[in-house]
């Protein structure tokens, strides 16, 4: 049996397992050689095994678990000095734990002779025998002979104690010094055939690793620098020293194969009566879902990757710990220009947002993932980027800001027309801005109008009761008024909007 050398050369991590590459050569004498290839994770898949040899001929290959051999006498030679002081407490403890055993044998053999001479000195005085001065000694040598015991045995009690507590201790910090020896270990053994120098590669796969990507941005006027770093955790079993480290995006658990349709059937029916002469209609607040300008919870997601399986390369070699402890990689990064707003939505918050537009210029895709906010006072929170291939526009929030306040007045006037009974509601939204710095603010205001999806309901905005005029209107029903603010100013902004519906609409 002849061992061999493949140290970890290459790691892809996925996005919840892990592809390890082991590279190495072996020297052949001649004729079918078998050899073993030890530290290998339990954890390792034996279906993701694969081998390439080149200079032999493979004859057999697979992953094998067997129950490692202990050394006999004791404790290993090259075991640390923890360990060894564990060994040497559990001795003393043992070692008190026998003198407390033969000093409680002992007391009760001196009690047990109190108890002989008591006897005898009842028999004696009820025989007439008068030995007072004898008795007395006797009496006191065995009270003092277990006074000395008693002695002993607290004294024994409390080193057992002490070395029970020394004992505990060390055990503890051995445990969180070490990892616990696993009495089961992985091998790969391989049979090949050939001489010479022969060059082995080997591949598997390994749950518990896992990566995430995260981001820091950091706002300077309006120069905005995106750092992308890898996260890496792993609980393998080994450890990943000096390798070439992939990040992948692929998720080979998934299926290949498609879901299959089932029939969905429609079916008509007549409008009743009721139907027919009211159209009943309901208020609903929609969620905008949108692919490109983050926002949203700070809570790290899933990997996002557009629907096509990323691969990162991580520049250098890096060591990865199997402790399951975060290892942050670095990726790549970039400065660019950005336009910067202060942006207020009034309906939700009073306060106004310094938010950050700017391209990706990274050249490669910004997945999902949490991004650390920074700007020239420090760190201002965390926030969430959402997915953006090369050349989109980021959105980001770097915190609000201070000294730029809006207080918001909303008015709702309904009138019916006595001919149709067509109903209008007139809204008017009155935004009292008040900038208390000492520089000049561009404040973006945000609006909502609700947006029909019958043609029995129309909304307008109303244009000569708006000011400023809104810049923009989105198909979404957002509206943008910019206003300039002065230092110390205040100004009022209006907008206002008119829904008209047809009488026979319910639930307007």
């Amino acid at each position: 049996m002849q061992t061999m050398s493949l140290p970890v050369t290459k790691v892809t991590v996925m996005e919840d397992r892990a592809q390890v590459e082991r590279v190495g050569t072996v020297t052949l004498s001649g004729g079918v050689a078998r050899l073993e290839l030890g530290g290998l994770p339990l954890v390792a898949v034996d279906r993701s095994l694969r081998l390439e040899v080149q200079g032999a001929t493979l004859l057999d290959g697979k992953l094998l678990r067997r129950h490692r051999e202990q050394p006999k006498g004791g404790i290993p030679a090259d075991a640390t000095a923890l360990r060894k002081r564990v060994e040497e407490l559990e001795e003393t403890t043992r070692r008190h734990a026998d003198g407390v055993a033969r000093l409680t044998v002992r007391q009760e053999l001196a009690a047990n002779a109190r108890a002989d001479l008591l006897g005898a000195v009842s028999l004696g005085a009820g025989a007439g025998q008068l030995l007072g001065a004898q008795w007395a000694l006797k009496l006191e040598e065995v009270s003092q002979r277990q006074r000395d015991l008693d002695e002993e045995a607290r004294v024994a009690r409390r080193d057992q104690a002490h070395a029970a507590t020394l004992l505990a201790q060390a055990r503890h910090a051995l445990q969180a010094a070490e990892e616990t020896e696993r009495a089961l270990e992985c091998l790969l053994a391989l049979t090949l055939d050939g001489s010479g120098v022969a060059h082995i590669k080997v591949s598997y796969q390994v749950p518990c690793a896992v990566w995430r990507p995260a981001y820091r941005a950091t706002l300077r006027e309006d120069q905005v620098k995106l750092e992308a770093e890898g996260v890496v955790w792993q609980r393998t079993g080994e450890d990943w020293d000096n390798v070439e480290l992939w990040l992948s995006t692929a998720r080979p658990t998934l299926g290949t194969t498609p879901p299959a349709l089932h029939e969905d059937v429609i079916q008509l029916r007549d409008k009743h009566a009721v139907e027919k002469k009211v159209v009943d209609v309901a208020m609903r607040e929609e969620v905008i879902q949108t692919a490109g300008e983050g926002g949203g919870s700070a809570e790290m997601p899933g990997l996002d990757d557009g629907g096509e399986a990323r691969l990162l390369r991580a520049p250098g070699v890096f060591s990865i710990k199997g402790n399951g402890q975060p290892h942050r990689l670095p990726l790549f990064q970039f400065e660019t220009r950005a336009v910067v707003e202060r942006v207020c939505t009034p309906e939700l918050s009073s306060l106004a947002f310094v938010v950050a537009r700017f391209p990706n210029q990274g050249g490669a895709v910004l997945l999902a993932g949490p991004v650390d906010l920074v700007r020239q006072s420090g760190f201002v929170g965390r926030a969430q980027l959402k997915f953006a291939a090369p050349g989109e526009t980021v959105r980001l929030s770097f915190g609000n800001e201070d000294g730029v306040q809006v207080v918001r007045e909303r008015n709702d006037k309904q009138d019916t027309a006595l001919l149709t009974g067509r109903k209008t509601t007139t809204t008017l939204v009155k935004l009292h801005v008040s900038n208390t710095s000492a520089h000049h603010v561009r404040l973006v205001l945000e609006e909502r109008v609700p947006v029909s999806e019958v043609k029995e309901i129309e909304v307008q905005v109303l244009g000569r009761e708006c000011s400023p005029q809104a810049s923009n209107i989105s198909k979404d029903g957002v509206a943008r008024l910019e206003l300039e603010l002065a230092p110390n100013a205040t100004q009022t902004a209006r907008f206002a909007w008119e829904l008209s519906a047809a009488s026979k609409v319910a639930g307007v």
